[in-house]
């Protein structure tokens, strides 16, 4: 190595072929002067040959029950999602209900004069007859 370091952190990626043109060379270069690095080199060789050569294995299924595919995962997801959205609008509703209950207590409905109906009345009818606003029996 030019810097006269080992390459420890760069002997799996030479090994797997990860290492871009001018790496790879300058490990290369390193390894055939440095016995260290291509005994190293060796072990890691044997290691992943004997990995790959172990059997597949399959996890036991009582795991596999608890664990949900992907889109049963997405569908739960987007479930919560759906719950949630729709507490958060009910609690802004009842936020707001009871701030308008609050709120419409502070003062009295105020009505207008039944004067002001019985004029409208005989401007709309034409003078037709007006009810008591009392008893609503006719004069």
């Amino acid at each position: 190595m030019r810097d006269g370091r080992h390459p420890d952190d760069r002997l799996s990626a030479f090994l797997d072929d990860e290492l871009d043109e001018s790496e790879g060379l300058e490990v290369a270069r390193h390894l055939a002067e440095c016995a260290d690095c291509h005994g190293e080199l060796e072990q890691l060789r044997r290691t992943r040959d004997a990995l790959r050569r172990l059997p597949d294995v399959k996890p036991p299924t009582m795991l596999l029950d608890e664990v949900p595919d992907t889109a049963e995962r997405r569908e739960r997801r987007t479930h919560r999602v759906a719950v949630a959205a729709v507490c958060a609008s009910l609690g802004v509703s009842g936020l707001l209900t009871a701030a308008f209950v609050v709120g419409g207590q502070e003062g009295d409905v105020v009505m207008p004069p039944v004067e002001v109906f019985v004029v409208d009345h005989v401007v709309r009818t034409g003078g037709g007859p007006v009810l008591s606003p009392v008893s609503f029996e006719q004069p």
